[in-house]
Parts: structure tokens; C-alpha cells; sequence
């Protein structure tokens, strides 16, 4: 058998909304959209990096205020957040916080080699960029 990522799900507060700011923020295209099973239901994508969105309406809730602090956040079993690998991490840290996006602290190295920093989207949902080592 052979495995790769296809895509990564977060539950939105408002899809429309969502929609715009991974457009505006991080330059994804929408693939995909439809209603199944009381949800609606939002695909994008960013070259190799596919999002899935959903949203229950009224039903939504909102993130948990644990969730949107990193530090609190890896103490709790789960999912904890996007990765994704750009070439260049100043410039894209730079980009990005000149469209406003907010991050969770500076630019650190990982203990396998790299760079990364957090950032929340407009729902508090952490992403994380990385850079390679060179």
C-alpha cells in the first residue's frame, strides 16, 4: 500500500468569511463546494496542500480558547495543526504580516532541522509554516 496526505478538515464559524481569508492570505482556490449531511462543505487548494472546511450553521460551535494558544493547546489529545513548508520563511512571514495575519510568536528552530513559526487564521485555528534546512 502506498499513503500520502490529501487533506487536512477545520470545522469554520462562517465559510464565506473563511473562504476570503485563505484567498486574500495564503492564495488558495477553491476546488470544491457543496452540502452533505446537514453541513456545508468547502474544498481548496495551495499547489500540494488541500483544505477541507466545514460548517453546521447554527450548529457550529466556537474553538475552544484552549485551542487557540499553542502552548495549551499540545497538552490536549488531538489533531493540533496545519504544516506547511515554504521555501522562504522570512519572506512568506513578512507577506503574511503585511496582510495582517497574526502570529503566535517569533521564528524558532526545530530540534530536526528548520525553521517555523505559528500563525492563527481568521477562526483562531493554528497553522504552522516551516522552512527546510538549507
Amino acid at each position: 500500500m502506498n499513503f500520502k496526505p490529501h487533506h487536512t478538515a477545520f470545522t469554520v464559524k462562517n465559510t464565506e468569511e473563511s473562504i476570503k481569508w485563505y484567498e486574500d492570505k495564503l492564495r488558495f482556490e477553491v476546488t470544491h463546494r457543496y452540502n452533505k449531511h446537514g453541513m456545508e462543505i468547502t474544498q481548496l487548494k495551495l499547489d500540494d496542500v488541500r483544505i477541507e472546511l466545514f460548517n453546521y450553521g447554527s450548529e457550529t460551535r466556537p474553538l475552544p480558547q484552549y485551542c487557540k494558544s499553542l502552548k495549551e493547546d499540545l497538552l490536549v489529545v488531538g489533531t493540533k495543526h496545519l504544516c506547511i513548508e515554504t521555501d522562504n520563511l522570512d519572506k512568506t512571514t513578512e507577506e503574511l504580516k503585511s496582510k495582517g495575519v497574526e502570529f503566535t510568536q517569533d521564528i524558532d528552530t526545530a530540534g530536526f532541522g528548520g525553521r517555523y513559526i505559528f500563525f492563527k487564521d481568521c477562526n483562531g485555528i493554528l497553522i504552522e509554516l516551516y522552512e527546510s534546512p538549507k
